[in-house]
């Protein structure tokens, strides 16, 4: 009887424990992507990105002083300029609703300063395509885009009042209609305040 009790006590005190180290808390996040570098195995095509604002709101669930998973949700606005170098002929992609979603271990390395890492999913619901060919005129067609999959790695400076900074670099690969695959680089700066 003792035992059970002992043990009873024992289970008692470590779920209290766990459920005061344990907090969630919930973010608004800005942030802006600038896509660098792209690889694709078709050759005649080049790229030319714009700048990617976000917005939308960063999970931050604590297991511990050190780490937490944090969960992010945010709509993106993407453009990309594809030009075929054969016959310069542009194909402009245009995303409204692109939803990014990743998922990082944050570790803290001190108080203020944490480490991001993990995967990222970019999903896309409403790409339009705007074809230009010169002079056979042009069309224009909507379609979806393929996932995109990306691993992301950064750093994170959170101030006293819990507003917080975020450096990432960001490597992603799809496979979109107009290439077989395109791997993209980026790096990101985001803004939030957790409460």
């Amino acid at each position: 009887m003792k035992t059970k009790l002992l043990y009873f006590l024992l289970f008692l005190f470590s779920t209290v424990s766990i459920a005061q180290t344990k907090k969630f808390e919930v973010s608004p996040v800005i942030a802006v992507e600038f896509p660098f570098a792209n690889t694709a195995k078709d050759s005649d095509i080049k790229y030319d990105y714009t700048l990617r604002p976000s917005v939308g709101a960063a999970f931050k669930i604590s297991f511990s002083e050190k780490f937490a998973l944090q969960p992010e949700a945010t709509l993106q606005l993407r453009e990309v300029r594809t030009i075929r170098k054969e016959n310069n002929d542009a194909l402009f992609r245009n995303s409204v609703v692109y939803i990014v979603i990743p998922v990082y271990a944050n570790y803290a390395i001190t108080d203020n300063l944490s480490i991001l890492a993990g995967p990222r999913l970019g999903l896309d619901l409403s790409f339009s395509a705007s074809y230009s060919t010169g002079t056979n005129g042009s069309s224009s067609s909507t379609t979806g885009e393929s996932p995109e999959f990306a691993g992301v790695v950064g750093f994170q400076y959170t101030t006293p009042i819990k507003i917080f900074v975020s450096l990432k670099g960001m490597y992603a690969f799809t496979t979109p209609d107009y290439a077989e695959n395109v791997n993209e680089s980026a790096l990101m700066i985001g803004a939030g305040w957790f409460f």
